[in-house]
């Protein structure tokens, strides 16, 4: 009996190390093919949302062309742009610039919401619909997460440093259509240097592309790229 329950539990024996070593490194590569996929989506994202930035910026550049204004700002766009009657859709005050704030709280009658549904009206912007004052609606939402806002850093900036800005009308890029403040944004640290790498000089407070002014945001002129949990802001100047 002795003999037989021996063979008994030799058959019942666990995995060897050799079979344990196996699994584990077979683990290991699931694991690292999984966030190498998550890296290569993550920077598409990156990337498309810089193509879209440039969109926007080119989209304008044809308004301008085709009907000698600004979108947005335009003074008779009800009566020029087909389907902007009313709404989120009407006619600017022809000053010249959009008469909102960088980072400002959206709303439905101001130039920063006109500038993106007269574009659309003007069959230069795609995915805009009036109707809501949400990202994919009224303003275009972002590969990365969040959208687009819009504004002139003369009339004023929320979440931003004023004297950090040329007099010049900025894209926003944030997670909310709200006041931009700490909190609101869309893009890790490592996503916002990224992005101003790629359009600008990679400084957070100089040049075309600005950081919003959250200390976590911030190492001096450098994103502070070692804070991966913190979301940020960014504002890209368009049209020079």
């Amino acid at each position: 009996m002795e003999r037989t329950n021996l063979r008994s539990r030799s058959k019942e024996a666990g995995f060897t190390l050799v079979e344990l070593a196996i699994v584990m490194i077979i683990i290991g590569l699931l694991i690292t093919g999984v966030l190498k996929g998550q890296e290569m989506i993550a920077n598409a994202q990156v990337s498309s949302t810089i193509t879209q930035i440039k969109s926007i910026d080119a989209a304008t550049s044809t308004f301008r062309d085709i009907y000698n204004a600004f979108p947005g700002d335009m003074a008779n766009a009800s009566t020029r742009l087909r389907n902007c009657a009313g709404g989120n859709c009407d006619d600017g005050d022809g000053d010249g610039r959009l008469d909102v704030a960088v980072g400002a709280a959206v709303a439905a009658a101001n130039e920063g919401t006109f500038f993106f549904t007269h574009m659309a009206a003007a069959d230069l912007l795609s995915g805009i619909d009036a109707q809501n004052l949400t990202f994919g609606s009224s303003y275009p939402s972002a590969p990365v997460g969040g959208g687009f806002t819009a504004g002139h850093s003369l009339v004023g900036v929320n979440g931003f440093t004023a004297a950090e800005m040329r007099p010049a009308h900025y894209l926003v890029l944030t997670g909310q259509t709200a006041v931009v403040a700490d909190g609101t944004g869309i893009l890790s640290v490592s996503q916002a240097a990224r992005i101003d790498r790629k359009l600008d000089d990679g400084l957070i407070d100089s040049g075309s592309v600005i950081g919003e002014t959250a200390a976590n945001c911030r190492d001096g002129s450098e994103y502070a790229e070692i804070n991966q949990d913190q979301l940020c802001n960014i504002a890209i100047r368009i049209q020079g």
